[in-house]
């Protein structure tokens, strides 16, 4: 297939996977300026009888036309075409640039609880949206999962239509309802080995991964409970045990008693979140130097501190991203004997594993120069209202702070929730440009601060 154009237009590049019925692809459009990468997926039927391929046909159109519905999910894949080609049949998805969140996991190795609680909050959104369009994915697990490259949102693929195609074909001689299991071992649930999916299977696979990322095993190492055959796993790792409640309702043996819905999950999650938030905020505000709140933009530290106030404000971000809530009391006891500030960001990368380490330097480099791009806006931003004639501050409003999150959150991600909460209670009577100037001071690019700057600053 290497090399063919199908359907007069997707030429094939190379093989992404093989199946016994199908194959999937990547292959890029030459009808396309630029000729972009899409994903390819083959569905060969097993037999050329006239009545086997006008059940064939009419199945694969009817996933086709769910992939459709389903590609209006910023976080799914969007179906480009589906065709037939020499009794063949074909569906054309969206290539999602970006790796799998298999390269995140590693053994032995744990995420933090907030990181876990931003996984299932992005990932129970995408499980709403299907299954309220009647749709059990089937097959959640790492490799299924992409870290989009362009904003690092999390894209949910392979909803196996050809694999539920197949299944469907493969019991029509006897007039049987599927049995066929579609899963993967160790991330499935009993009943979906057995055939009989449930939309709370997709919530027990989730767990089973947010479970992985905590205690740094895979499914197939997880123990078993010999009284209740339920998994047994918070002994080997460490959760709060208002986390560590959710997750193992989520993976219960018996479908009933799961959660029934991912909006359940995502309620409960998000008074978990409001108080691993109010946690965190607590530390920020116990832990931070007095001078921080009131002379954040200028003002040097005391000799303790080698950072103004606004880099410490800022490092203190990038670290939470890190570390999560024990950023600013880490970065409280290292600022305060650090000699320089590149000893501080060396000081602070020995606390992470050896990929975060080589991210946050890269995140930190900032603090090395002696005057940023950013630093240069801050100040222009400082002086300009000063020097324009009967200029009122403009209110923040409530609809302006949400518009701030959004904006903020498509460039750093969810943490920007945080700190917008912690810059309004922060703001006082601050004008529209100095609470922007604010948040614009926690974005470690220059490049994005300036373009968060200029999308909110008063016109």
């Amino acid at each position: 297939m290497l090399g063919q154009l199908l359907d007069g237009r997707y030429q094939v590049l190379q093989t992404l996977g093989k199946g016994g019925f199908g194959q999937t692809y990547i292959a890029q459009d030459t009808r396309r300026p630029g000729f972009p990468k899409c994903v390819v997926k083959h569905l060969k039927p097993v037999t050329r009888s006239p009545e086997f391929l006008e059940t064939a046909r009419r199945l694969f159109t009817s996933e086709a036309e769910t992939l459709e519905q389903l590609g209006y999910h910023d976080q799914i894949p969007r179906l480009l075409a589906y065709f037939e080609e020499n009794q063949e049949f074909f569906l054309v998805q969206e290539f999602i640039e970006g790796h799998t969140l298999k390269a995140e996991l590693f053994p032995n190795q744990s995420w933090t609880e907030e990181k876990v609680i931003q996984f299932l909050q992005q990932m129970l959104d995408i499980l709403q949206f299907i299954h309220s369009r009647n749709v059990i994915h089937r097959d959640i697990k790492p490799d299924n999962i992409i870290r989009r490259e362009q904003d690092d949102k999390l894209v949910l693929i392979d909803f196996g239509a050809v694999k539920q195609v197949q299944t469907q074909l493969l019991t029509l001689p006897a007039r049987t309802v599927a049995t066929i299991a579609i899963g993967t071992p160790g991330y499935m649930s009993t009943e979906q080995g057995q055939g009989k999916p449930r939309p709370n299977s997709d919530i027990y696979s989730l767990g089973i991964i947010a479970i992985q990322s905590l205690t740094g095993l895979h499914p197939i190492n997880f123990e078993e409970d010999p009284d209740t055959g339920e998994i047994s796993w918070q002994h080997q790792a460490n959760v709060s045990s208002e986390l560590a409640s959710v997750l193992s309702k989520m993976v219960l043996h018996h479908f009933k008693q799961r959660y029934q819905s991912a909006a359940e999950v995502l309620q409960v999650l998000k008074h978990l979140d409001t108080k691993v938030e109010a946690q965190s905020l607590e530390l920020l505000s116990f832990t931070q130097p007095p001078e921080a709140s009131s002379q954040q933009n200028s003002i040097e530290y005391p000799s303790a501190f080698i950072l103004s106030g606004e880099n410490y404000s800022r490092l203190e971000t990038i670290l939470l991203q890190f570390v999560g809530p024990v950023a600013s009391r880490l970065l409280r006891q290292l600022a305060a004997s650090a000699p320089n500030c590149e000893e501080l960001i060396s000081q602070l990368a020995l606390h992470l594993r050896g990929n975060q380490q080589i991210n946050f330097k890269k995140k930190t480099m900032f603090l090395l120069d002696k005057r940023t791009s950013l630093q240069q806006l801050s100040v222009q931003s400082e002086i300009k209202p000063n020097n324009l004639p009967n200029q009122e501050p403009q209110v923040i409003s409530e609809n302006f702070v949400h518009q701030c999150e959004r904006e903020l959150a498509d460039l750093i991600g969810p943490i920007a929730k945080l700190l917008v909460q912690k810059a309004v209670r922060s703001s006082g009577q601050s004008s529209r440009a100095e609470f922007v100037n604010v948040l614009a001071s926690q974005i470690p690019e220059p490049q994005k601060a300036l373009q968060f700057q200029q999308r909110l600053s008063p016109k």
